[in-house]
């Protein structure tokens, strides 16, 4: 199981997380009052953009199949393979500290991003693609949300200690 705190995998009988030190208990990692000290911090906008070219580039040099396999690995982290790579992941707003699961990893980045703006992209000539990424530089409620955060209610974080 992953641990809810940080993300690294560790057995299902553990009782503390090998990464961090949280406490599991029934199937729920605790966080460690040490790394649970500051509250999340956003992402820059600067990051954010490293970690879409870490995917750009990452995607043809694994032959696509690759990027594919790390994502389907580490969407339950909150991460894509550019953003694991970058130290930072996906949360919702109303609770930073927990990441995206699995499941609503691959609605953002797959339906939402891939589908929906993908498609709208296309139709527009990259008008929506563009817009949906620069949305981050003027959003006004504090989160630095893309047009795709807006859609799940989320945004994306500095992983602890990066």
């Amino acid at each position: 199981m992953f641990c809810g705190n940080c993300g690294e995998e560790n057995a299902d009988a553990t009782t503390v997380c090998a990464s961090c030190g949280g406490a599991v208990s029934g199937g729920a990692v605790q966080p460690n009052p040490a790394s649970a000290a500051g509250a999340p911090e956003l992402a820059t906008i600067g990051m954010r953009i490293a970690a879409v070219l870490v995917d750009s580039i990452l995607l043809p040099l694994t032959l696509y199949i690759g990027w594919i396999i790390w994502s389907l690995i580490i969407y339950g982290r909150g991460q894509t393979p550019g953003k694991q790579l970058v130290g930072i992941y996906a949360a919702r707003v109303d609770d930073p500290e927990r990441r995206l699961s699995w499941g609503s990893m691959f609605l953002r980045e797959f339906v939402i991003k891939g589908l929906l703006f993908g498609i709208l992209g296309l139709v527009t000539l990259g008008i929506v693609s563009v817009l949906d990424y620069l949305w981050a530089l003027w959003d006004d409620s504090g989160q630095k949300q893309t047009l795709h955060d807006k859609v799940i209610k989320g945004s994306v974080y500095r992983v602890q200690g990066t």
